[in-house]
């Protein structure tokens, strides 16, 4: 393999960033062919994720700033991005990461396998995870797809992981709805053309990476083998968040997930908003944005999606006869979170809640029993405050939500409700 691969890895306060540039180093195939543009978005005080060593190596191209100017994870991709000069294929990744034996080849051949002159293709998904507090035992073996679970109510999506499924059986890529922001393998004109959106502070970027990549002619593809793990764990990282650190100021870190939310719903087509530039971050004109809603079996306007879809279906969707047909084959995703003090609950010896979400007549759209070990769990987290999301697809909205407790002694007793705006 002569290609250079161009590791693309942003790191805030990251323990596991030397340890993921080590591993990416020993399994390559080809190491020599590996070119690494890292943010290090550094705290003097910390000691774990010293680049010294790498400083001078012709190998790494690092971007150092520090922690308290840090202005989220699309921000610190886009400076990133802006550091690939002739490199062949970019790795966009996180800094927290292990990797198989010969990953740099297996990825080239893979996309080899689907690249023609119509298909420009991105190798992604949620990658398996990994504990850093016990590797390589903790590795999960199977690889995993991208799950759209639900709409949530600001109009980005809820993505998930999940098993990919007859991964056993398959022998090329097959297509993926969605980018995943840890893994995307592609072409460096993909990193070149699809600029990061500075503006978006975290949550959403994964859907605005999808729909603007897929508009402006890229296609999405899992592969069928586990190349690389990443650490879906924050254990190592408690308190060092960006998010962390900000509320630690006084800043108001959530103030800027509304401001990117706002940018995304003026991307997806749902809000007009003329203080929102889209310039360099809009759509593209390969294909239209319904095309990708065809594609996904999604209707951004109404947050609702099509049952082949939630049942993990691979994409392109079964296509309809016509835009009628379609429509009527959506169904309304819907999601709320249940706010309570937990503190109301004064029993030690619940055996289930009901948990409901009812309509205007009183009657459950849908409910779901917690039981025994379920309510333990809640009881023992920290803290009085428990949010407890909900979301499924529905023909009717519910109005209020409703927690019944039953305890073995009292039989039926604490009851709370809350009205869902």
């Amino acid at each position: 393999m002569k290609e250079k691969i161009f590791l693309h890895l942003p790191a805030y306060r990251d323990p596991e960033l030397i340890p993921t540039i080590k591993d990416a180093l020993t399994q390559a195939q080809y190491p020599n062919r590996l070119i690494f543009g890292i943010c290090h978005q550094f705290n003097p005080d910390d000691k774990f994720d010293d680049l010294t060593e790498y400083a001078k190596n012709k190998q790494f191209k690092i971007d150092r700033i520090p922690y308290k100017e840090a202005k989220g994870l699309p921000y610190a991709r886009q400076r990133i991005n802006d550091m690939i000069t002739d490199e062949d294929y970019v790795l966009q990744l996180d800094s927290h990461h292990r990797f198989a034996k010969n990953w740099d080849s297996t990825l080239v051949k893979y996309h080899q396998m689907v690249e023609t002159k119509k298909c420009k293709p991105i190798l992604t998904g949620y990658l398996p995870s990994y504990s850093p507090f016990n590797d390589p035992a903790g590795r999960t073996q199977e690889p995993w797809q991208q799950q759209l679970a639900c709409f949530y109510p600001h109009g980005t999506i809820f993505i998930r992981p999940g098993l990919l499924q007859g991964w056993q059986n398959m022998k090329t890529p097959v297509h993926s709805r969605f980018i995943s922001g840890h893994f995307a393998f592609a072409r460096t004109q993909w990193a070149k053309e699809i600029k990061h959106d500075p503006n978006i502070y975290f949550s959403g970027e994964e859907l605005n990476l999808t729909v603007r990549s897929f508009t402006h002619g890229y296609d999405l593809f899992h592969i069928p083998e586990v190349v690389i793990w990443h650490s879906t764990m924050r254990e190592e990282r408690s308190g060092m968040l960006l998010w962390d650190d900000q509320s630690k100021r006084g800043e108001n870190w959530y103030l800027h997930q509304q401001k990117a939310w706002k940018r995304i719903r003026t991307l997806l087509r749902t809000e007009e908003n003329s203080d929102v530039d889209l310039t360099g971050y809009d759509l593209g004109k390969a294909r239209k944005l319904h095309d990708y809603e065809l594609y996904a079996g999604v209707n951004f306007k109404r947050k609702a999606v099509q049952k082949y879809t939630i049942e993990n279906g691979f994409p392109p969707n079964p296509p309809s006869k016509n835009e009628e047909e379609w429509n009527n084959s959506l169904f309304t995703s819907f999601y709320h979170c249940i706010n309570f003090d937990k503190s109301v609950f004064k029993q030690n010896d619940y055996d289930f809640w009901v948990v409901a979400l009812d309509d205007k007549d009183g009657a459950a759209v849908q409910r779901e029993d917690l039981n025994e070990n379920q309510i333990k769990e809640i009881m023992a987290r920290p803290g009085t405050h428990v949010g407890m999301e909900r979301f499924f697809l529905t023909e009717k909205k519910p109005v209020k939500w409703v927690i019944w407790a039953h305890s073995k002694s009292k039989e039926w007793a604490e009851r709370i409700e809350g009205q869902i705006p």
